[in-house]
């Protein structure tokens, strides 16, 4: 042996990539295996090379996005104007939906100035949630339901995309539905409701069609109008507000119930975006300081939402303290209330058809996103085009929208209450999953279609299961009433989000620590 051999140099090993900065270094991006296998299903298969060359063809001469769902380098973005972050959620929450589900408070029996604390408080707690998972997209250069694979492996964030889609096109036909009952509400019956879903449907498919640029050009300044017109309805409809807000039609357990209930449906509803948030940040740079992000994305979607819901409100108190006006929703739904509360007529006609026109900024948002997510399924739908998925999303709808718009209202309403649970789930375990074993273990990007360098997904995939599962036991929805809800009133009260927060925070850290030091991914 000799003792003069020089020592080994120390080895110093570096930190792994992390979010913990905001940065993941991106210049000499590699494709993994799995990126491979999608280019070399579309070199091998004539008809997906032909239709790639089209998408090519399309993104130079026509500005259509030539990108799907996979990960996109540093060099390959074109990012929009920064207050786009913020503008883009204006004209997707800019909806008559949320003046409907604002009706919702007065209607459980609240007063309206409870229901609007509660809506307010509900928005701005649920839209963190969006708002943070927003935040791993641009550093990951990762779609949003992509960006999961990391706490969720690559089988469970299938699922996560095909929830995604399911409450996705259970929203848009719901909006479609409701679009076509507004414009033959405005049209004193003589248009019928199926040409309000075409309408809606074609437009926001050619927006969605486009993609990415296109989306954030038009969601910019879409809202712009339908905001004036709020205001207007704002003004025009005080006439009818109720004399006594205050006033609550409820006493004891049952105003408490209908309160966790309402509060259950609005903070639902602004954490419901958490899925595919991050869809409309992926070309901003890998060093996009998070906190604005974060800051810009909460008030882009809080903003909005509290405008239109508290005005919902205000309907609603309408409809409570005002018997002519009650008879009018009774018989003739929502469009006809809006246009009996502004007035000329002629003028709540016209905003009555520009509210149904709304209804295509949060359209195009579904139509885009869930394409992105079904390409997530396989490297086979990876190789097929968004712009063939969109098309496909399309035609979905609008048969589900036409075909149903007599019977699937009701009956899409009673199972999204159930779905969107799975989004409290998704947002919590995204977060632990971030703060607390990434900046440990750090973001293998080049392996994110390799399913040997993903997660096993067993903890957020039984994680997610045990969620819904307890949702049962605090749900209050029209067709079941668990046993923690039901003696809150004699209607009960929605508990569920609580339970699930619970059972999420304390299942998914033991699950992931033992999937780490059995499998070490």
């Amino acid at each position: 042996m000799d003792k003069y051999k020089p020592a080994k140099e120390a080895v110093v090993e570096e930190a792994p990539p992390s979010l913990e900065s905001g940065v993941i270094e991106d210049t000499a991006p590699r494709l993994g295996r799995g990126e491979l296998d999608v280019i070399k299903i579309q070199e091998q298969n004539s008809v997906l090379r032909k239709l790639r060359k089209a998408e090519l063809w399309m993104d130079r001469k026509l500005k259509v996005e030539g990108m799907g769902a996979e990960r996109i380098p540093d060099s390959q973005r074109r990012p929009p104007h920064v207050v786009n972050m913020m503008l883009v959620w204006f004209s997707m929450l800019m909806s008559p939906g949320y003046l409907s589900l604002g009706m919702l408070g007065p209607l459980f029996g609240l007063s309206v100035s409870k229901s609007i604390g509660l809506t307010v408080v509900a928005t701005v707690t649920g839209s963190i949630v969006p708002a943070f998972t927003a935040t791993l997209c641009p550093a990951l250069g990762l779609r949003q339901i992509a960006a999961s694979r990391y706490a969720f492996g690559i089988f469970g964030s299938k699922v996560c995309g095909f929830l995604n889609i399911c409450v996705n096109v259970g929203f848009g036909t719901i909006n479609c539905i409701v679009a076509g009952q507004l414009l033959r509400a405005v049209s004193d019956d003589t248009i019928s409701d199926v040409a309000g879903i075409i309408i809606v449907l074609v437009s926001s498919y050619a927006i969605s069609f486009f993609g990415f640029r296109i989306i954030h050009m038009y969601e910019s300044v879409a809202w712009i109008l339908i905001f004036v017109l709020l205001c207007c309805e704002y003004g025009l409809a005080s006439r009818y507000y109720s004399p006594t807000p205050g006033k609550s039609y409820l006493t004891g357990l049952d105003d408490t119930g209908s309160a966790l209930s309402y509060f259950a449906i609005i903070f639902g509803g602004a954490a419901a975006w958490c899925s595919m948030s991050g869809d409309y940040y992926i070309h901003y740079p890998t060093d996009t300081n998070k906190w604005m992000l974060f800051s810009l994305t909460w008030v882009g979607l809080a903003f909005p939402t509290i405008f239109v819901t508290v005005l919902g409100n205000l309907l609603g108190g309408i409809v409570n303290s005002n018997e002519a006006m009650a008879d009018v929703y009774n018989h003739g739904g929502f469009g006809a209330l809006i246009v009996r509360t502004i007035h000329p007529t002629g003028f709540g006609k016209f905003v009555g058809v520009m509210y149904t026109l709304s209804f295509v900024g949060n359209e195009v948002a579904i139509l885009y996103s869930s394409s992105l997510s079904i390409q997530l399924w396989s490297r086979y739908c990876m190789a097929v085009p968004r712009f063939i998925w969109n098309t496909l999303l399309a035609a979905i709808s609008l048969g589900l929208a036409w075909g149903g718009r007599h019977v699937l209202h009701s009956i899409i309403s009673n199972a999204l209450s159930l779905i969107g649970y799975w989004t409290i789930c998704f947002g919590l375990i995204l977060a632990i999953e971030t703060f607390y074993f990434r900046p440990k273990i750090g973001y293998d990007l080049e392996g994110w279609q390799d399913k040997d360098r993903m997660p096993l997904g067993l903890a957020g995939c039984i994680t997610l299961a045990a969620g819904i599962g307890v949702a049962f036991i605090g749900m209050c929805q029209t067709w079941f009433i668990g046993p923690a809800a039901k003696p809150i009133g004699a209607y009960g009260g929605d508990v569920g989000n609580y339970i699930v927060l619970i059972a999420v925070g304390i299942l998914y850290p033991i699950l992931r620590k033992l999937e780490l030091k059995y499998f070490g991914r």
